[in-house]
């Protein structure tokens, strides 16, 4: 906690500002470590020296509350991938205190994964169930996966047609294929291969999301560079 409060000193004190800094700081400290029901009171002041410069000493009252074990996970909704496939992906573990940052960080994950999936916009909304007397906690994550996402145009601008057909060659997501959304910046990485340019480029990718019949297309503009 003190750590995590040392960008507080020494700074400007606004009541406003500075009630939901110490909030955010310190909270996901409590979180993090199972008290789910941990709470912050109103900051309390004291002048300690008023000079040329009024400096505060700055009291925050803490009510951690009851640390909570994790009970059970439940998914629901998910059809594309299988509740052992995700479940895999957390760092919850039976019994032990639950970490709800990491949850959180852990969700996040499993959204990114369906994005590989064509599922851009799949979101995991989780809710929970705490046993104030056991001092437990169950977990619901509702998953909505969303439309897939497919593959549509690849649009290359800048390039000869030479070097524009061996780039296409090195493209692996043809069209139609589920639109994996962590390609574009592998295929720089890892796939792009020289294709015999003469003179260095910068590339700039675009995709463009076709709601409607629910395709992604791909241009990438390479601008000499001077």
């Amino acid at each position: 906690l003190e750590s995590a409060s040392k960008p507080l000193i020494g700074g400007p004190y606004l009541r406003s500002k500075t009630a939901p800094q110490a909030v955010s700081a310190l909270l996901p400290i409590f979180l993090a470590r199972g008290y789910l029901k941990a709470q912050l009171g109103d900051p309390r002041t004291t002048v300690v020296e008023d000079g040329s410069e009024t400096w505060i000493d700055l009291r925050l009252p803490v009510s951690a509350g009851a640390r909570f074990n994790l009970s059970s996970v439940e998914w629901t909704g998910n059809t594309v991938l299988a509740s052992k496939q995700l479940e895999a992906l957390l760092h919850l573990k039976m019994n032990d205190p639950v970490d709800a940052i990491q949850l959180a960080r852990d969700l996040e994950t499993i959204e990114k994964l369906y994005g590989t999936k064509g599922y851009l916009y799949a979101r995991v909304y989780p809710s929970s169930t705490l046993d104030d007397i056991q001092h437990s906690v169950s977990y619901e994550l509702n998953v909505i996966e969303g439309d897939l996402y497919r593959m549509g145009d690849l649009l290359l601008h800048g390039l000869d047609a030479e070097a524009t057909k061996k780039m296409t060659a090195q493209w692996q997501m043809k069209k139609g294929a589920p639109y994996d959304n962590s390609y574009l910046s592998r295929f720089f990485s890892l796939i792009y291969r020289d294709v015999g340019l003469g003179v260095s480029y910068q590339v700039i990718p675009k995709q463009s999301v076709n709601s409607e019949d629910k395709t992604v297309s791909v241009a990438l503009q390479f601008l000499p560079k001077s």
